[in-house]
This record gives structure tokens, C-alpha cells and sequence, in this order.
């Protein structure tokens, strides 16, 4: 990958942040592997930092709220706000199931550009829950894209891949590093995986290094525009490409986890 500079700052996809990681759905290849994780909700004031310090040197076309799902966040708007007072982009968006959204504050829908809601087999939104997300969005100029999804990829191998050369082809296919940038608790990460993967599976395999900290770049200290270039066009795979499947996973039918199995 290389990469462009407007103005002093580097131009990118996008920009995300899991303003939650928990969920209200239980989907069995979820990305982040939210129905795995404990109840936790990004601190605005905290999230306003990170953006305002990656806005000197990064510039999205566009900025993501996700998770987990962004609409159990107990105060959305200042959320939407902190995103907004960065600059980071002038596109600010929502990722959701649409099960909270319908029923959310008109401040929420004041604050954003773009919605995207994810309507998945296993767990169907209602069609009127729908057309009642539909017409808000419309009266408050939010553009809504609908993806309907009947299968999601899986990403976590059975096993860590055994060799180098897994781990390099894994990475090399994958169109998460250039699609998913993430921002996370003061590091940047071309992907959104390090520090669920981490979270989630790191019991199981003690030799697993602290992917959070190994996988992903400080956002404190000097010349962030110099490191932030060389870790965006970076060529070595990430550790946590040996606990993940990237865009190389077989696709599955959509489906949700047993209540018992969370």
C-alpha cells in the first residue's frame, strides 16, 4: 500500500471506532467478536482526544461510529460531538443493526451524515422497524444505505496458523488493513482485530503476544506523521494475522449463537 498527503495529512478509506463492544445480537462471525466481550462504552472526552491528535496527520473520507453496536453507547450525541469538534472528516457515519435505532433521539440523527444498517438473516429488523429508520433519516438529510447480509466470512481459524507463510499469504489477501483502520484507547490499527483477538482468545494461547500494544501505534510521542506512513505501508504482516482468517475465510451462512454459547 501507498499512500497520498493533502495539506500535511495522509488520505485514507476511513477511519472507525467501536464506541462499544458489546452488542444486542450474538452473530457468529462478528468481526470484532462482540458477543465475546464484557459491557464496555468509549469515553467522549477520550475519543475527542484520539481524533484531535490522528486529524493533524490523518484525513478519512470518512469517520465510523461501530462496534459492537454504537446505539447501546449511553450518550451518543456527545459522542457525535467530540467526533465532530476533531475535524477529522467532514463525513461522519453510524454502522447499526437498526434494533436501537429506531427508536433513538433526534439528536443522534442531527449529528450524522451517513447510516448504514446491516440486516441480517439470522436476526431479521422488521420491515416497518425499517421504513420508521428510513423516515428519519430522510427528514434529517442522513444518507441510509441498507445491506441486507445472508452469510458473513469466517475470520478465526480453528487453530493459529502454523507457518510463515500462512500468516504472509493471510496477510497479503486481506482487505481489512486498507478498508477497517481503527482507532482504539490512544493507538491507530489498520485493522480492526488486535485488541478483541487479543481479549478474547489470548486465555487460550499464552504464547499470543500483547496484541494491542505490538499491532498497533501510539498516538503519543514525536513525529506521528513519519510513523504513522511507515506503519500504514508497512509490508510485514501484524501478529494477530496468525490468529486471523482476513479475507482468506471460507463464507458461511449467517447465524446467531446460542444464548448459552456467549
Amino acid at each position: 500500500m501507498r499512500y497520498e498527503l493533502h495539506d500535511g495529512r495522509i488520505l485514507t478509506w476511513s477511519l472507525e471506532a467501536h464506541v462499544t463492544t458489546h452488542c444486542n445480537l450474538r452473530c457468529v462471525q462478528c468481526c470484532p467478536l462482540s458477543p465475546h466481550l464484557p459491557t464496555w462504552a468509549m469515553e467522549p472526552a477520550a475519543l475527542g482526544e484520539d481524533l484531535r491528535r490522528l486529524a493533524r496527520v490523518l484525513q478519512p473520507g470518512i469517520f465510523k461510529l461501530t462496534g459492537g453496536e454504537p446505539f447501546l453507547h449511553p450518550d451518543l450525541p456527545s459522542v457525535l460531538d467530540a467526533v465532530r469538534a476533531s475535524g477529522i472528516s467532514e463525513q461522519v457515519s453510524i454502522t447499526t443493526n437498526g434494533f436501537l435505532a429506531q427508536s433513538a433521539p433526534d439528536a443522534v440523527y442531527e449529528r450524522l451524515d451517513r447510516m448504514t444498517l446491516s440486516v441480517y438473516t439470522s436476526a431479521p429488523l422488521p420491515e416497518r422497524s425499517i421504513a420508521r429508520i428510513t423516515e428519519r433519516c430522510e427528514r434529517h438529510g442522513v444518507l441510509l444505505t441498507v445491506k441486507r447480509i445472508d452469510a458473513f466470512q469466517k475470520l478465526t481459524p480453528d487453530a493459529p496458523l502454523a507457518t510463515e507463510a500462512e500468516v504472509r499469504t493471510v496477510h497479503a489477501r486481506c482487505w481489512m488493513k486498507a478498508r477497517c483502520h481503527m482507532v482504539y484507547r490512544g493507538h491507530f490499527y489498520t485493522c480492526t482485530r488486535p485488541p478483541h483477538v487479543a481479549t478474547v482468545l489470548g486465555p487460550q494461547h499464552p504464547e499470543m503476544p500483547a496484541l494491542a500494544e505490538v499491532d498497533g501505534l501510539s498516538l503519543d510521542g514525536p513525529e506521528l506523521l513519519a510513523r504513522m506512513l511507515t506503519y500504514l505501508e508497512r509490508e510485514e504482516p501484524l501478529a494477530s494475522c496468525r490468529y486471523c482468517l482476513g479475507g482468506s475465510g471460507p463464507w458461511e451462512p449467517h447465524a446467531q449463537l446460542p444464548r448459552a454459547l456467549v
